[in-house]
């Protein structure tokens, strides 16, 4: 749900298609090759052939590559945190899940794994999440180091998320909600550009799962907004490795 309106998995798809063609193009362009260009009849298989051509390199490979771009991204994310002087937009995202027969805690407690454990099979999982993620891993205990295209934005970001520190952190747990990650984001200089409160509870047989990432204020409601199918696109994702 997006602004408290159900919104339909063929919208989620397009979207991801979208992101889907603009990576491989890129990709494309710097010698990084698939058989066939992404199409709509073939959204999973080509979900997961992307993620295997991004696993085939290393982290570093990426933080090269885009070097120059995520500077600049970062200098304008660091940029916006200074003028918006702690205050932030809020991207939400709820996913409901009819059925589980997992906990809540037993499926934040696997995501927080996915996340925050390096292994092989995480890193497929969690460059398959989203076409826009280039690096998800973790440098340290309860860290996660995120190199992606946030929601609209047209350049990539690099920065550090810590999870058990909401020092940064502008939102509160929701009233309902039992389990959450929660943490700062950091640019690697300290600086604070916003944070994320994920969150989850039991609804009728199932879950009602809330992404939430906060931005500094300035940034403009399109990035808040596209931001929103960036993370349905993940979470569904995520949520579907969890409960299998």
């Amino acid at each position: 749900m997006i602004n408290n309106q159900a919104v339909p998995a063929a919208v989620i798809d397009a979207w991801e298609l979208n992101r889907l063609d603009h990576e491989y193009r890129f990709l494309a362009k710097r010698g990084l090759t698939l058989a066939t260009a992404p199409s709509a009849a073939h959204l999973d298989e080509d979900r997961v052939a992307l993620a295997q051509l991004k696993a085939q390199q290393s982290p570093e490979f990426f933080r090269k590559l885009l070097k120059r771009r995520y500077q600049l991204g970062n200098f304008a994310s660091k940029l916006a945190a200074w003028v918006s002087h702690g205050r932030r937009k809020f991207s939400v995202t709820e996913i409901v899940v009819a059925q589980s027969d997992l906990s809540t805690a037993q499926v934040m407690a696997a995501i927080e794994a996915i996340m925050l454990e390096n292994t092989p099979a995480h890193q497929q999982m969690n460059l398959s999440t989203n076409p826009d993620h280039f690096v998800l891993e973790s440098p340290g205990p309860k860290e996660q180091e995120v190199l992606e295209i946030t929601g609209g934005s047209p350049l990539p970001n690099r920065f550090f998320a810590t999870y058990g520190d909401e020092s940064g952190l502008r939102s509160q747990l929701t009233p309902g909600y039992t389990q959450q990650a929660a943490g700062t984001a950091r640019l690697a200089d300290g600086t604070i550009i916003g944070g994320v409160r994920h969150q989850i509870k039991p609804e009728g047989d199932g879950f009602r799962f809330k992404a939430l990432v906060e931005f500094p204020a300035i940034l403009p409601n399109h990035i808040i907004h596209q931001h929103q199918y960036h993370l349905a696109c993940e979470f569904r994702q995520w949520l579907t490795d969890v409960l299998g």
